[in-house]
């Protein structure tokens, strides 16, 4: 009798065991050896998988999303910063290269010539070769913003050598570390330096470039100081929208022209007032004297002088002068008091302006 109540009582334990394995293959799956978690059978994975995540350990998944976000907004920063960068090419038979700040060329700076190597070979061109540590171009070389500013100058102004690229690329390191301290763009100005004989392009009264015959605007106008003062009113407006300059400072004053007058005749009396010109649209054709309008000759025209009086005509806005003779009639606006060929005009330099504030000299040549 006790035999069958222990045998009853070992069939049930056994029955409750099998049943409480059958009921839990989830806890099964978890009792994996930690060592072979690597290569866990994708059923197991499924299974792990289902098992619901405690809120706490969801929230500890979040951070990963964060740090990538924040990488992307880095470097989205980085390139918002860089507003100076630097195109190498060849003009000219020279190594160049121009400086663009926001996409708008500014300078132009001019190398040595690119000659061939004694190793290239028939067909090739050979590449000049640059610094090893700007291999790399770019507006922000890591090399150049390592160098103070005073060197960043040296270099740009030909220090480093006949180098364009180089000397671009510290200017471009410069301007983009300045735009990153925010720079007042009314800071930047051009002046004359008399120990170069040149223009320097100056940030808060330190030189940042020269203008000279190797670094000049990429649209030259073959003046060194427009040159100058345009690439410094487009660095103001790109930097920092800042009003353009008026005018250079320290900047040599032309040297005077001296007119020389010469006497035809005795003046018989004078007369102020504007004048204007008449040429292409007259020439060739008969005028009030009778003798073809010739808008190069020194001729005017008159409402009443006789026809063959002379007149000294000047300038009052620069002091030219020059003698016409009388040969047509007119202007017929009011205010005007000759007419003058294009020839004059040239002269007298009121081409562009087309009127010009005059003093007339009726001459004596009956004498």
């Amino acid at each position: 009798m006790n035999q069958r109540i222990w045998s009853g009582i070992t069939v049930t334990l056994v029955t409750t065991a099998l049943g409480t394995a059958l009921l839990n293959p989830a806890q099964q799956a978890i009792a994996v050896d930690p060592d072979s978690e690597g290569n866990s059978s994708p059923t197991q994975m499924q299974e792990l998988s289902a098992t619901p995540t405690p809120a706490s350990e969801q929230a500890q998944v979040e951070p990963t999303e964060v740090v990538k976000v924040g990488e992307f907004q880095s470097q989205a920063t980085e390139e918002e910063d860089v507003v100076a960068k630097i195109h190498a090419y060849e003009l000219d038979g020279r190594q160049a290269a121009t400086l663009y700040v926001r996409s708008i060329p500014v300078l132009t700076f001019l190398g040595y010539p690119t000659t061939t190597a004694n190793d290239t070979k028939v067909g090739e061109t050979a590449e000049a070769p640059l610094p090893q540590s700007q291999q790399k171009v770019a507006g922000n070389s890591i090399a150049a913003n390592n160098l103070p500013m005073s060197s960043q100058s040296n270099a740009a102004n030909g220090e480093s050598g006949n180098d364009a690229v180089w000397r671009a690329t510290a200017i471009a390191a410069q301007l983009n570390q300045l735009h990153r301290d925010n720079l007042d763009a009314e800071g930047i100005a051009v002046r004359w330096k008399a120990d170069c004989n040149c223009y320097s392009i100056n940030v808060q009264d330190q030189e940042l470039v020269q203008i000279n015959e190797n670094t000049i605007l990429p649209d030259t106008t073959k003046n060194p100081a427009e040159d100058a003062l345009q690439a410094t009113n487009r660095l103001r407006r790109l930097m920092g929208n800042a009003p353009p300059l008026r005018e250079i400072a320290g900047r040599p004053k032309p040297p005077v022209r001296t007119v020389t007058q010469v006497a035809i005749g005795p003046v018989r009396f004078q007369i102020n007032g504007i004048a204007s010109w008449y040429g292409p649209g007259f020439h060739g054709n008969p005028s009030a004297s009778g003798e073809r309008y010739n808008q190069n000759a020194l001729t005017a025209a008159h409402r009443n002088l006789p026809f063959g009086t002379n007149v000294r005509v000047t300038n009052l806005n620069n002091g030219r002068s020059v003698v016409v003779r009388i040969n047509d009639r007119g202007p017929f606006i009011g205010g005007r008091v000759i007419d003058l060929s294009a020839a004059a005009a040239r002269m007298l330099g009121m081409i562009q302006t087309g009127t010009a504030p005059v003093r007339l000299e009726v001459l004596d040549t009956s004498r």
